[in-house]
């Protein structure tokens, strides 16, 4: 991802949702487009791509995002992204890119394999590095969560979503991570999960629900993809690695990440 536009097939065709839009947020080393309901997530990131995002070089990158401002309207076309603001128009050309799939799908996981990442998991220990207060009513939470078999998943996505700090807030970003684990093993209570997530919509920031709504449909990050490459595969030996890449993300958020996946793979295992 050094010299090439990648981006998340999630997008494609660039038109899909719409033409006309604006800026959303400005970040450091991304920004994010909203066409319609979608966002797009515009990024410089070497190790990171979002399920809803593009990754563009540094050259490219620095052509544009110091000149554009929060609200600034931009068109889409099939071969780039038009900016505009009141002292000048920029483009993103989008006629050489490299497209990657995001997108995951039900198989069969090694219980093998599921108790070695849930080992690796709980090493991490990251109950005490995720972004969200462990009350009382969390803990009841989480314990239906390793039960799915007993798990009010309408009470469960009420309690999580929005709840935490950051632009993905924790309560999200677990349920998340918690969602990808449960659907990649075709888990028959997947479809309830999701069903019970596509109403919170509302309740919490643009960009989570942006992260939430790609996840129903079945995509993810790069960095959660490269761990479900590496389980369907059965190379443990790479799940090390891949939990640290993830918890890397964010002040919390790859934590949070992990955590769900913690959980999600303690659900698969004791369902």
């Amino acid at each position: 991802m050094l010299n090439k536009i990648v981006i998340s097939d999630y997008l494609l065709p660039l038109t899909k949702f719409g033409t006309i839009g604006f800026v959303h947020s400005i970040f450091e080393h991304s920004f994010n487009l909203k066409i319609g309901q979608q966002l797009i997530n515009i990024a410089n990131y070497n190790e990171y791509l979002s399920c809803f995002g593009l990754f563009v070089p540094i050259d490219s990158f620095a052509d544009i995002k110091p000149y554009i401002k929060q609200g600034d309207h931009i068109k889409i076309k099939t071969d780039r992204i038009v900016f505009y603001n009141q002292e000048q128009i920029k483009v993103l050309f989008l006629s050489d890119y490299e497209v990657v799939s995001l997108k995951v799908t039900a198989t069969d996981l090694e219980k093998e394999s599921l108790h070695f990442l849930q080992q690796l998991l709980v090493a991490a220990n990251l109950e005490e590095q995720i972004g969200i207060i462990q009350d009382a009513k969390f803990l009841a939470i989480i314990e239906q969560l390793v039960h799915p078999q007993k798990a009010d998943w309408a009470t469960i996505t009420k309690f999580l979503i929005g709840r935490g700090k950051g632009l993905t807030p924790s309560g999200d970003d677990i349920l998340v991570a918690y969602t990808f684990i449960a659907s990649v093993n075709g888990a028959e209570y997947a479809h309830d999960l999701a069903a019970e997530l596509a109403v919170q919509k509302g309740r919490t920031t643009d960009i989570s629900w942006a992260y939430i709504k790609s996840c129903m449909a079945g995509y993810v990050n790069s960095l959660i993809y490269q761990l479900y490459l590496d389980l369907k595969a059965n190379e443990t030996e790479k799940f090390e690695k891949d939990i640290q890449r993830i918890m890397t993300v964010g002040h919390t958020s790859g934590k949070d990440m992990c955590y769900g996946i913690y959980l999600g793979v303690t659900a698969l295992l004791t369902f």
